[in-house]
């Protein structure tokens, strides 16, 4: 089965959505708990200007004693100016306050921030109606008056054509039609010449038969905090949210009621109480405060970097992981292909010799040639058979190992008893090789005795195959190591490392001796029991150990 060809991106498209995954889950948390506390600061910040608004403030604009005039007249016009101006820290976008004052029975408002801009005509002055403006009236009012600027190096000449509804002693408001814009240059007041035309929103019905007027700006005070850009009030002052809040904040109804409203996106609170006041028809008012905030919006500045830092930080995890997964799948790869390819010289060699003197030997026999041989042939048959399926059983007996298909049946025995076992029939009956033994103990242990036994016979195997006649072997047991050492030719420094790959033979002339696949398997089952090994070459001849303790 051919190998499906992988690349970085291969790897970096699994492993990236994987941190993204976790990124975004991070993430939200994060964001989710930083904006709850946020929500928590704003609308204690809210309560605290209510609580400040409904107290000391209103008892002292409701105060006759605060003024120095007995005019009731000209309390009223104080009283209708606006009055409280508080706003949040943030721009003006983030956190929005409305108040207002209105008398209970005839529904007048007395103060609201609603009027923001004073106009003047002569000797008259006039407070306008600024709710319904759209942001570009707003931005050009806040412009002209230098207003959310650091630095004003000229201010254009502004001319207001506004209906007047006068009210003489009480009330004198203006309605804007539209507002004339002459630019000045830069750093004098010198009129460049440029004329352009605003025009304002206004109801028909509501200025029908009133008077048009030509009026210049006289006062404003906006209701916005102290370093916000122009764009920032306007936008604020144009915004539906504070239509609302407005409308809310005027109209008397629900008396002493309040409500609250804390999300992640939004926090909100309504309040209202009634006071004494002597200005007011009924003697009392009702005094309201409304507030409407967006955590998550006001966090933004702060959320975004960390957001964008923090997904760079992911990716470039997700990068660097993904190029060490593409390593060490092409070095697996490399493996799995020289496998493939010694499996297949493997096969060619062991499997295909043995059938070829099978066939040619069964010819012999069918052809019956040298009748006088027919044993010998037969005995080769046998052998070769013999070699066939010792083959094919190393090879699977490998595949089940290196898979997990076979798992461990631990039991505890003696290692001195069975490594002495071993080593007596490891030796052929006609050999003339010589065997010592040495164990300081029993060496119990807990392992899968069938594997084990199977590790020791491939290790003693390879001993005895590359012993010479009239050597000798030696099987040691101490300090929780067990050594097999053989007397022979030494194996190449080069060689060492690779000893334990299947197929793997260090002197390519002596395989007829074995398939190299006894000492791979050996290195697996160490492996399984969690059992270092190793070789190396002594002043007798090559040492191949394995540790099964500690000392």
């Amino acid at each position: 089965m051919k190998t499906k060809r992988r690349t970085f991106w291969s790897f970096f498209t699994r492993i990236g959505a994987g941190f993204l995954a976790f990124w975004l889950a991070v993430m939200a948390v994060f964001t989710v708990l930083l904006s709850q506390q946020r929500a928590k600061l704003m609308l204690a910040e809210m309560e605290s200007k209510s609580d400040k608004l409904m107290g000391e403030d209103t008892d002292f604009l409701l105060d006759p004693s605060s003024y120095d005039t007995t005019d009731e007249t000209e309390l009223r016009r104080r009283l209708s100016k606006p009055v409280f101006m508080a706003d949040s820290a943030d721009p003006p976008n983030l956190q929005i306050i409305e108040t207002a004052i209105t008398d209970l029975n005839s529904g007048k408002v007395l103060q609201s921030n609603r009027w923001w801009l004073e106009l003047i005509e002569g000797v008259n002055l006039y407070r306008v109606d600024m709710s319904g403006q759209p942001r570009e009236v707003c931005e050009a009012v806040l412009a002209g008056a230098g207003t959310g600027e650091s630095k004003i190096e000229s201010l254009p000449k502004m001319t207001f054509e506004a209906w007047a509804d006068s009210v003489p002693g009480y009330r004198d408001d203006a309605y804007l039609k539209s507002i004339t814009i002459e630019p000045t240059k830069s750093g004098t007041w010198e009129p460049t010449g440029e004329v352009r035309t605003i025009e304002c929103a206004y109801d028909a019905e509501q200025v029908k038969g009133l008077t048009l007027k030509t009026m210049s700006r006289s006062r404003l005070v906006c209701p916005g905090p102290n370093g916000a850009t122009t764009e920032q009030i306007a936008e604020s002052l144009s915004s539906p949210a504070r239509q609302a809040l407005r409308e809310w904040a005027e109209y008397p109804s629900r008396t002493n009621s309040s409500q609250t409203v804390e999300k992640l996106w939004l926090v909100r609170t309504y309040r209202r109480t009634i006071r004494y006041c002597p200005f007011a028809e009924s003697g009392a008012v009702l005094v309201s405060y409304a507030a409407e905030g967006y955590p998550l919006k006001a966090l933004l500045p702060v959320l975004i970097p960390v957001w964008a830092f923090s997904l760079v930080l992911a990716l470039f995890c997700a990068a660097v992981l993904s190029g060490a997964q593409l390593r060490v799948w092409r070095k697996q790869e490399r493996v799995e292909r020289v496998r493939r390819e010694t499996t297949a010289a493997l096969l060619a060699h062991e499997l295909k010799t043995p059938l070829s003197v099978l066939s040619a030997t069964a010819e012999l026999l069918g052809d019956n040639l040298a009748p006088e041989k027919q044993a010998h042939y037969l005995g080769v048959i046998q052998q070769q058979a013999h070699r066939m399926d010792g083959s094919v059983r190393q090879m699977l007996e490998l595949s089940r190992l290196e898979t997990g298909a076979k798992a461990l049946r631990r039991t505890a025995f003696s290692l001195a008893e069975l490594a002495q076992e071993r080593l007596q029939a490891a030796l052929p009956t006609d050999s003339t090789i010589h065997t010592e033994f040495a164990a300081q103990g029993e060496y119990e242990v807990n392992a899968d005795r069938a594997l084990l036994t199977r590790a020791l016979d491939a290790l003693l195997e390879n001993a005895v195959q590359h012993t010479p006649e009239g050597g000798c072997i030696t099987v040691h047991l101490a300090d929780g190591v067990l050594s097999v050492t053989n007397t022979g030719d030494a194996i190449p420094a080069a060689a060492l490392p690779r000893l334990w790959e299947a197929y793997y033979q260090a002197d390519p002339s002596r395989s007829a001796k074995g398939d190299g696949l006894g000492l791979s398997i050996a290195k697996t089952v160490f492996d399984l029991h969690g059992f270092t090994c190793g070789a190396e070459n002594t002043e007798i001849g090559p040492k191949f150990w394995f540790r099964f303790a500690d000392k």
